[in-house]
């Protein structure tokens, strides 16, 4: 008996198991909710790994030869974050330049970026206007720095700056992972500088200067210039400070550069002593700063000035600054409110020591980094501090160092034949 009924169960559940459908969709849940992942799940994977490969390859292609134009080199779209920005540091950085051409270099050590509203580009610093592709290969050419409007004045030794051709050399020589540690370096001052960048471009030459050059301090967020900061909190300042008609910083700090390639060395070590009182050796600057026989590189200045003095915490950030689309006026007022203000701080200087503007020389020199640390304003000079010594190279030479009063047309126009036309301020 209980045979006979196993049986014929068995034989009901044949009958039913042979009108099903045998497929993946047999079994349906009922839950809805177990039914949806099914598609996206197969979906997914297939979106996930496509951005990863186009993302990597991006820095292989050097984009060298192709903006040797009129045309103003290209840039990633403006980084509203430092995380953005060291991102296109990173995924722009090309691969290998070792075996590059020099134009290829140049156009690839040299890339720009927009951050926020400013332009920065490697090793020439921030710039009112983007350089074209011609502009950078022109930097990039050994300036002409022998005698040619100065009839008898003889070439003398190279003092000291990095030119941009040896930036743009000892940067290509670095292996990858190095160079975007020293490009992600200098992006990270210029970030932090933005500000300060945007106050300067922003500068009139006349006084109504200032009222722009405060209210521009809170630009980033949209709801707060508009309704009270501008008007009322950048206001004060402007009235209480008022820039004396001459200021003089540093005094008693002066120095005299011990190598002939050593200006970076010893223009720092005068900026650094002035700050804490402790005069530590050229020697030992030189090795923080990576001064070699080829130079020292004004974004090294710029480094270490935050890093190892108190000057930026009075000024704000140092930054480099391109100044090739200033005018002699926009030059003297900037040296008047950062050496005049409340909380005065040095310029980093960086000319092309020629006779032509500092009739003190007897000979003509190479780029230069001298210590901007005063002003007159009824005389129309910038005061320095000159850190090379011809005298001490070269027996025909003069006794050059120490305190001068350099108009600043001049000091102007000796920053704008230096090639690479920037300050660290």
């Amino acid at each position: 008996m209980p045979t006979a009924a196993r049986g014929a169960t068995l034989i009901v559940l044949g009958a039913l198991l042979a009108q099903a459908p045998l497929n993946a969709f047999a079994y349906q849940p009922r839950d809805p909710e177990l039914i949806r992942p099914a598609t996206p799940v197969t979906l997914a994977p297939s979106t996930a790994p496509t951005p990863l490969p186009t993302v990597v390859p991006t820095p292989s292609p050097t984009p060298g030869p192709a903006p040797a134009t009129g045309t103003a080199v290209a840039t990633p779209p403006a980084a509203e974050s430092w995380s953005e920005l060291s991102q296109q540091v990173v995924e722009t950085s090309p691969d290998d330049l070792q075996a590059a051409d020099t134009s290829t270099q140049a156009a690839s050590v040299l890339r720009c970026f927009k951050l926020e509203e400013e332009n920065y580009c490697l090793g020439l610093g921030f710039v009112d206007k983007l350089p074209t592709g011609a502009q950078l290969q022109e930097t990039v050419t050994a300036p002409e720095v022998s005698a040619d409007e100065d009839d008898g004045v003889e070439q003398d030794i190279d003092t000291g700056d990095q030119t941009p051709q040896s930036f743009v050399a000892e940067r290509a020589a670095l292996p990858r992972s190095e160079r975007v540690d020293v490009e992600l370096d200098e992006m990270k001052a210029a970030w932090e500088g933005r500000e300060k960048a945007r106050a300067l471009r922003l500068l009139d030459d006349s006084t109504s200067a200032r009222t722009s050059s405060t209210s521009d301090a809170t630009p980033t967020p949209t709801p707060t210039p508009t309704r009270t900061v501008p008007t009322t909190a950048p206001q004060p300042p402007v009235q209480v400070v008022k820039l004396p008609k001459s200021s003089y910083i540093m005094k008693g700090f002066q120095t005299s550069q011990e190598k002939g390639y050593w200006c970076g060395p010893a223009t720092f070590q005068s900026i650094d002593w002035a700050d804490d009182k402790q005069k530590d050796t050229q020697k030992s600057w030189a090795k923080d700063l990576g001064a070699t026989s080829s130079g020292t590189g004004i974004t090294a200045m710029v480094k270490q000035t935050n890093l190892k003095t108190e000057w930026d915490v009075a000024a704000g950030t140092y930054i480099v600054q391109n100044v090739s689309h200033w005018n002699t006026q926009k030059f003297f007022t900037v040296h008047q409110k950062h050496l005049g203000d409340g909380k005065p701080a040095p310029v980093i200087e960086h000319v092309q020591l020629l006779k032509r503007y500092f009739p003190y020389l007897a000979f003509n020199h190479s780029g230069h980094y001298q210590v901007g640390r005063g002003y007159d304003r009824a005389k129309g000079t910038i005061a320095i501090f000159e850190v090379f010594n011809e005298r001490r190279f070269n027996s025909r030479g003069n006794v050059t160092d120490g305190p001068k009063n350099i108009p600043a047309s001049a000091l102007f126009n000796a920053t704008l034949a230096n090639s690479f036309q920037n300050i660290g301020l």
